[in-house]
């Protein structure tokens, strides 16, 4: 690939990381349900992980991550952790992807994000011993996750017709990204 396409690509990743994590953060506080906002980062992990692989979703988990890192996380590195394996275990998914079917990314969508309010619940709260998994599960990891796959449902067409965007590049540029 040319490294002309490999930057357009990267900038191209970048605004998206940006404009995910400004939607996450300015716009939909304001239109939450139950009381939790969908998880545009966990969205976009996910999405490019399972069309373009692990090692891509692991570029944009990490890019992800470092961004919720510097903006709203205590300990450096907690968030780039959980996105770049949330990039990693998406991208295994890559050969039984297919881009019409919106059954696997959404539930991989879905799950992504169980594991990730898991994971924070593990950090946040264990930690602090407090137990109260039930009520964390069930009115805030669940709720969450069914408000990031309804979303994701628009998002995942617009991610999807960049990925296209990205594949027709590269074959004009001579080689295929592995």
């Amino acid at each position: 690939m040319e490294i002309k396409t490999f930057l357009k690509q990267i900038i191209v990743v970048f605004l998206l990381v940006v404009a995910c994590y400004l939607l996450q953060t300015t716009i939909f506080p304001h239109m939450e349900l139950a009381g939790v906002v969908p998880n545009f980062l966990v969205i976009l992990t996910t999405s490019f992980g399972l069309m373009r692989g692990t090692k891509y979703g692991m570029g944009v988990g990490v890019s992800c991550g470092l961004l919720a890192d510097f903006f709203s996380g205590s300990y450096l590195g907690m968030y780039i952790l959980i996105y770049l394996y949330i990039g990693f275990l998406s991208g295994l998914f890559k050969r039984i992807f297919y881009g019409d079917d919106l059954k696997l990314p959404l539930a991989l969508i879905g799950t992504c994000d169980i594991v990730y309010g898991l994971i924070i619940y593990g950090i946040w709260f264990l930690v602090r011993k407090q137990f109260a998994f039930g009520y964390y599960f069930f009115n805030v990891i669940m709720p969450e996750a069914v408000y990031t796959v309804l979303v994701s449902i628009f998002l995942y067409y617009i991610i999807l017709k960049i990925n296209q965007w990205f594949d027709k590049d590269e074959k004009r540029s001579g080689r295929d990204l592995v």
